[in-house]
């Protein structure tokens, strides 16, 4: 095989097609999809090519085409004259691996494989007709117009290696249900672990567009992610209309009742005790958030909790939820209950081909079984990096995208975070790109003398009257008072409640066995 080899660091792509400015630059997706056998590439007609340079990046770590095909196939293009291949840099000891031989009889040059500052930009190329790609901003609304489908969804099955698609099914789909874009923002997802796979879904893309121009489309920031996977696939990057990237237009905005989110917000406060600044700020920001929401200007509302344990954190958010919410069960994650390693696998599933990839994540399944739209996140201080990421996509965009490249839309949804963490540790632990992204950050002290007064009066009389409309037992709370007053000192309100129902249970079975004796 005489022919050059250009290895290159991604950064310069750019760099590379100034240099060969006289060749015409292709995927190797376009001749697998155009000559699919070793004999066809055998029969190419030289006449059609002229100065080539074969990209053959995604050729070389795909793991479909065996060895021996990859071999014959690239000796069979390297007949075609003034041909030469070009190769990501960080696949040449893939290929030297891989294909000891042919990187023997190619003559390699490395000026271009290590990084430069350069600017990334999508590479040039003529090889077919190339799609737009068109890009949102947000999560396309269920209410636009417009009819949309993932990529993945025309994808008939997958062993983890190998795509299985029917090319006349596509097209039927296409036409009988007039798709007007298809969705590759969780392919890019899932390429991002599974850069193997990107080969397979280039040909898949190329091969579909061949039907009617379908057009595809992507979140718009996903695009960086887009022009490093597919450089060539794509022509020109145009925006959406905003009245399509909203699904739905001014007229029908209603704004919301205020009346009826004041009394929400009293509902929740009075549940609430203690915590007095926390209420009042809490207030504004809640009535504030559903004004932006119902704009579409702010997705999610997430709230910072830290303190000390049994001091309102976690009863903050069950008071949310079953006021927002009533009979849904909380949404709640603990952290305290996963491992160190694969904390981001548990919470919204394993990709593709891992064990357990079909279970799903426990934030998936809680969402599923439950319409309460309050998530409560525990002991944070214990999440990841990796979790970290997470938050950052999802308080930002008010989307997620599992390990199945499936895009999950959580607007509306209020977060709660809560932490032990004390204000020193969380300003260490906490990343500043995370903090900005909290709608509030509050510190729960110990609640005041008269709160848990009012508390400890509130939790017993509610026990008693309780214990006496079933069991027929009428306890005098004031030969208890005093008892109960000794809880004062405490801070911790689980165990002030324990405490609380020790004292009135220790009357009540007094009482019970006299009535019974």
């Amino acid at each position: 095989m005489n022919t050059g080899l250009y290895l290159y660091h991604t950064k310069r792509l750019k760099e590379l097609k100034s240099f060969l400015s006289e060749y015409t630059f292709y995927d190797i997706a376009f001749f697998l999809d155009e000559y699919e056998s070793v004999n066809d590439a055998k029969d190419i007609d030289y006449s059609d090519y002229d100065k080539i340079a074969i990209d053959i990046s995604d050729l070389i770590q795909d793991p479909v085409y065996y060895r021996t095909f990859v071999s014959r196939y690239l000796r069979a293009l390297a007949q075609i004259p003034n041909l030469v291949f070009c190769m990501r840099a960080h696949l040449l000891e893939s290929l030297e691996e891989k294909f000891p031989y042919i990187s023997d009889e190619m003559d390699l040059n490395k000026d271009f494989f290590d990084p430069l500052d350069t600017e990334i930009e999508p590479a040039k190329s003529i090889d077919f007709v190339r799609p737009n790609i068109y890009t949102y901003k947000n999560s396309l609304n269920s209410n636009t117009d417009i009819n949309i489908k993932s990529l993945g969804d025309f994808i008939e099955e997958w062993d983890g290696f190998s795509l299985k698609y029917n090319l006349n099914t596509i097209q039927s789909t296409l036409v009988e249900n007039a798709i007007d874009y298809i969705d590759i923002s969780s392919l890019l997802i899932t390429l991002s672990v599974r850069r193997d796979l990107i080969l397979q879904f280039e040909v898949l893309m190329k091969r579909i567009y061949r039907f009617n121009e379908t057009k595809y489309c992507v979140d718009e920031s996903l695009v960086e992610k887009l022009n490093l996977m597919f450089p060539y696939l794509f022509s020109d990057v145009i925006t959406m209309p905003e009245d399509i990237d909203n699904g739905k237009n001014n007229s029908e905005f209603s704004a919301p009742n205020i009346d009826d989110i004041e009394t929400q917000i009293k509902a929740i406060c009075d549940s609430l005790k203690g915590h007095t600044d926390f209420k009042a700020d809490f207030k504004n920001c809640f009535l504030k958030y559903r004004f932006l929401n119902s704009m579409s200007e702010r997705k999610i509302l997430s709230i910072m909790l830290c303190g000390s344990s049994g001091i309102g954190k976690t009863e903050f958010a069950k008071i949310l939820s079953e006021t927002l919410f009533p009979d849904e069960p909380l949404i709640k994650i603990n952290f305290g209950n996963y491992s160190s390693e694969g904390v981001l696998n548990s919470l919204i599933g394993s990709p593709l081909g891992y064990i357990g990839s079909e279970e799903g994540g426990e934030l998936i399944n809680k969402i599923k079984e439950s319409k309460s739209k309050v998530i409560l996140i525990d002991e944070f201080e214990k999440a990841t990096p990796s979790v970290y990421n997470f938050f950052y996509e999802l308080l930002e965009d008010g989307t997620f995208t599992d390990r199945h490249g499936k895009l999950h839309n959580l607007n509306g949804y209020i977060i709660v975070f809560t932490s032990n963490m004390s204000q020193k540790r969380y300003q260490e632990h906490i990343p500043d790109s995370l903090k900005s992204r909290f709608d509030m950050v509050y510190y729960f002290v110990d609640i005041p003398i008269e709160e848990k007064r009012t508390y400890i009066n509130d939790s017993s009389n509610r026990l008693i009257e309780k214990l006496n409309s079933q069991f027929n037992v009428k306890i005098d709370a004031s030969k208890i008072q005093s008892e109960l007053y000794t809880l004062l000192v405490l801070n911790n309100l689980r165990d002030i409640k324990r405490k609380i129902e020790d004292i009135v249970f220790a009357e009540f079975f007094s009482l019970y066995k006299q009535n019974n004796s």
